[in-house]
C-alpha cells in the first residue's frame, strides 16, 4: 500500500463480513485488497517500507515487546559466561580454559545443546543432597518487559555478505530505527548463601572465585560483565571492518558510516550491546572467548555446526542493512543506566 506495509491480524477478522472466501491463493490475495478497500478488513498496524518486497516473500517481524525481556536476559547470561571464562583464564591460564571447554562443549549434541554442560559448570551449582536441585546465578535476576520511551520501525532488506563482498543471503525483516529507546527494569533478589552450594571437580580452585557471584551478584558486577562482553564484541567487529574495508569497498559496500558508528560506540560512556535476530553467533555464544583461548576447538565447532545446519557457521560474514544508502550492522545498540 504505497510506501507502507499493511499488517493484518487474521485472528481478529469478522469473517461474516467477507462473504465467500476463495480457496485459491491468487483469488484470495485479490480479495484481500478488495476487503481493505471496502473496510471489511483493516490493517492492525502499518509499517514504512524501506525496500521493495518480493512476491510472497517471507518477512521476519518484531514481536509485540520489540526486544523481549527474555532476549536481554539471555544476552546477560552470555556476557556472564564470557566473564567467567576469562576469570578462569586469568586465574589458571589459557590451557585450563581450553581443557574446560574441550571437556564441557559437546560437539556431538543437538546444536541447541552444545554448550549445556558448560553452562551447568559455570552458572549452575549443585545444592547439597538434602536440598537437591541446582542453584542458577541468574535465578536472582528479574528483567521486566520493556517500556517504550520512543520507537519507530520499518521493513527493510538485510544482506548477509562474506568478507570479500559476496552476497550469501538476503532477508526481509522489521527493524527498530536509530533513535528508538526502550526502558527495562532489572531487579536482583536476595543472595544465595555459599554454604548451600558445593564446589567440585578439577576446577574447584578457579570456581571458588566464581562462586562469589552467587553471594555478591550486584548491579555493578552485571554491568561490568556486560561492559567487558560488549567491548569484546565491538572490538572484534571493528577489527573485522578495518581488515576487510578495501575489498568490501571495491565490491560496492562502503563501510565508512558503519566504522564511524562502531568507533562512536567505543568512545561513549554507555555500554555497547548487540541484540536480536540475525546478529550472528558471536553475540549469542562464547565464540569470541573460544576463538582466543581454544582456537582448535572453535575451528572444530564451526565445521560441526556447518555440517549439522547445512549452511555456513563461521565468522566470515557481515549482517547488514542499508539505511539511507549507508551500510550498518544489524543489532547494535547502547545500554545506558539510570
Amino acid at each position: 500500500m504505497g510506501n507502507e506495509a499493511c499488517l493484518i491480524d487474521f485472528e481478529r477478522i469478522d469473517v461474516s463480513r467477507l462473504g465467500t472466501i476463495p480457496a485459491r491463493a491468487e483469488e484470495f490475495e485479490r480479495s484481500i485488497r478488495r476487503w481493505l478497500n471496502v473496510g471489511a478488513v483493516r490493517c492492525s498496524r502499518k509499517i514504512p517500507l524501506r525496500a521493495t518486497l518480493k512476491y510472497r516473500e517471507e518477512v521476519k517481524l518484531l514481536p509485540p515487546q520489540l526486544i523481549p525481556a527474555s532476549t536481554l536476559k539471555g544476552y546477560i547470561r552470555t556476557a556472564l559466561l564470557h566473564k567467567l571464562i576469562m576469570e578462569v583464564a586469568s586465574s589458571q591460564g589459557a590451557q585450563a580454559v581450553a581443557k574446560l571447554l574441550t571437556s564441557r562443549v559437546n560437539l556431538f549434541a543437538d546444536p541447541k545443546s552444545v554448550g549445556t554442560a558448560l553452562e551447568l559448570e559455570l552458572l549452575d551449582r549443585p545444592r547439597p543432597k538434602k536440598q537437591g536441585g541446582y542453584a542458577d546465578v541468574l535465578q536472582r535476576l528479574l528483567v521486566s518487559e520493556p517500556r517504550v520511551v520512543k520507537a519507530s520501525s520499518s521493513l527493510t532488506r538485510a544482506s548477509v555478505i562474506d568478507v570479500g563482498g559476496g552476497l550469501i543471503a538476503e532477508l526481509a525483516l522489521e527493524v527498530l530505527e536509530p533513535g528508538s529507546t526502550l526502558e527495562y527494569g532489572l531487579r536482583l533478589l536476595g543472595s544465595l548463601p555459599l554454604d548451600s552450594i558445593k564446589v567440585h571437580g578439577d576446577y574447584a580452585t578457579a570456581f571458588s572465585n566464581i562462586l562469589q557471584l552467587y553471594e555478591s551478584l550486584t548491579s555493578q558486577s552485571l554491568l561490568d560483565s556486560l561492559a567487558e562482553f560488549g567491548r569484546a564484541l565491538l572490538d572484534h567487529e571493528l577489527d573485522k571492518v578495518k581488515r576487510f574495508y578495501k575489498p568490501l569497498a571495491d565490491k560496492g559496500f562502503d563501510f565508512a558510516t558503519y566504522r564511524e558508528v562502531l568507533e562512536r560506540l567505543a568512545s561513549e560512556s554507555c555500554i555497547p550491546v548487540r541484540l536480536g535476530f540475525a546478529t550472528g553467533h558471536t553475540a549469542k555464544t562464547i565464540a569470541i572467548a573460544m576463538q582466543k583461548l581454544a582456537p582448535q576447538l572453535y575451528s572444530q565447532l564451526c565445521k560441526t555446526m556447518t555440517q549439522r545446519l547445512g549452511r555456513s557457521w563461521d565468522d566470515s560474514t557481515f549482517k547488514l542493512v542499508n539505511f539511507d544508502r549507508k551500510w550498518l550492522g544489524l543489532g547494535w545498540a547502547k545500554l545506558c543506566t539510570t
